[in-house]
């Protein structure tokens, strides 16, 4: 009798602790871990890992663009290739994780929603009027997102209670009929990043209506402080993507164009990359270089360029990358390259099925690919753990004892240790 007491006492203090002993893992607060985009964690999770749940939403995603043509007509037959996607940032449900939850926006079901991390519960659901494209960011025990109604949204993150909206184009925004929803010519296509107090976005696409920048206080949402401002770009420009951040600038992709630069105090435009290579909705800062793609003209290629425009290098046919302070990992629809950043030495090279996405985790390489998730060693290349997954995993993240796959199917899986949770006879 005894004994039976204390395994129930053992399992109701876990059950009560359970989240606070998750709290000093990995969170993954934004797309691709931080506002430089490098989808890199300190993390290390001890494989092999196995399936924790699966959820699939009742809506896959909808998109806000077509596929692309097959070939771009004006290059010549004997280079032309297969276009790439240049704007396929809402092709699947990317997420956030903070402590015990996770976050993602529905562009179908026009929510913000947030899971439980250990067993992919909802906890709580927000309606906006527009299509969510982008994963929420989290800071500060909030959750900021962007909606194709033409607002940005602060949620409390425990609750899912609106703290406050705000609509950059004001009395000028408005609702209208495209692909048989209604949105805003002023949608937010940016993401939402906040840093030091301040919250960053941009507000429609069209560069004949204008294109609002905007940096505003984090927790009421007002441009109430020096540092805070709305700055107005008129073709100047269509802004689609995740926006990244150095310490002085803003990096905005450009979706059919090369990413844009701007201050980061005042919304100044200061300048464009190259044009012409390196076109699309990825980007992601490494130091001194910027490298964005996943296409040109011709077909499928990731520009590597210094920060003040200058274009420095081409990785062709990778479709996603991830770059360390010594390393670089380049992956293509059919292989996976290790090479060092400084002479481009390459270290090793594995093949794989339909490449997708990458995450660096501690001393370990994830990797998406056509229905399939898989670890390799960063080493050697070594394929240490795989399982499947219904649909092509585009977005992958690891936080707090767990890899999150978010797939084009509309899946969110999420894989960790069977040993990380209490047996069921001592939560009994």
């Amino acid at each position: 009798m005894i004994f039976c007491k204390t395994q129930r006492l053992i399992g109701l203090l876990l059950i009560i602790l359970w989240p606070s002993l998750w709290s000093s893992a990995g969170d993954w607060p934004t797309y691709r871990h931080d506002n430089q985009r490098s989808a890199i964690t300190l993390e290390s999770l001890k494989l092999p890992l196995s399936k924790r749940w699966q959820l699939i939403p009742a809506q896959p995603p909808s998109p806000a663009w077509a596929k692309p043509a097959k070939f771009d007509f004006y290059v010549s037959p004997q280079t032309r290739k297969p276009l790439v996607h240049r704007l396929a940032y809402d092709h699947a449900y990317h997420v956030s994780a903070v402590g015990s939850r996770v976050f993602y926006g529905s562009s179908a079901e026009h929510t913000v929603n947030c899971l439980d991390a250990y067993s992919g519960k909802e906890k709580w659901v927000y309606f906006t009027d527009g299509p969510i494209r982008f994963a929420p960011s989290v800071y500060s025990g909030r959750v900021y997102a962007g909606s194709d109604d033409g607002k940005v949204y602060c949620l409390d993150a425990n609750s899912g209670r609106l703290i406050w909206s705000y609509a950059a184009a004001g009395k000028r925004n408005t609702l209208v009929p495209n692909d048989g929803r209604l949105v805003s010519p002023w949608s937010v296509r940016s993401s939402v990043v906040v840093d030091n107090g301040t919250a960053y976005f941009t507000s429609g696409f069209f560069p004949h209506e204008g294109v609002y920048m905007s940096a505003v206080d984090y927790v009421t949402g007002k441009a109430s402080k020096k540092h805070h401002w709305e700055h107005y770009h008129l073709n100047k420009g269509s802004f689609q993507g995740y926006m990244l951040l150095s310490d002085t600038k803003i990096y905005m992709p450009g979706g059919r164009s090369t990413p844009f630069y701007f201050d980061r105090n005042n919304g100044n435009r200061l300048g464009q990359f190259a044009k012409g290579s390196g076109m699309g909705s990825f980007a992601l800062l490494a130091d001194n270089r910027i490298f964005h793609g996943p296409a040109d003209r011709s077909g499928g290629v990731m520009t590597e360029a210094g920060l003040s425009g200058d274009r420095a290098a081409s990785h062709v046919d990778a479709v996603d990358m991830i770059v360390d302070a010594q390393v670089m990992y380049l992956l293509t629809s059919n292989k996976v390259t290790a090479m060092t950043r400084g002479s481009r030495r390459l270290l090793w090279s594995q093949t794989v099925e339909g490449g997708c996405s990458m995450v660096l985790a501690g001393r370990t390489l994830y990797i998406g690919s056509r229905n399939k998730v898989a670890a390799f060693k960063v080493n050697n290349g070594q394929v240490q753990w795989k399982d499947t997954v219904p649909g092509n995993p585009l977005g992958l993240a690891v936080a707090n004892g767990a890899l999150i796959a978010s797939t084009d199917s509309g899946a969110i899986l999420s894989f960790g240790q069977a040993s990380d949770y209490p047996s069921a006879w001592i939560l009994y």
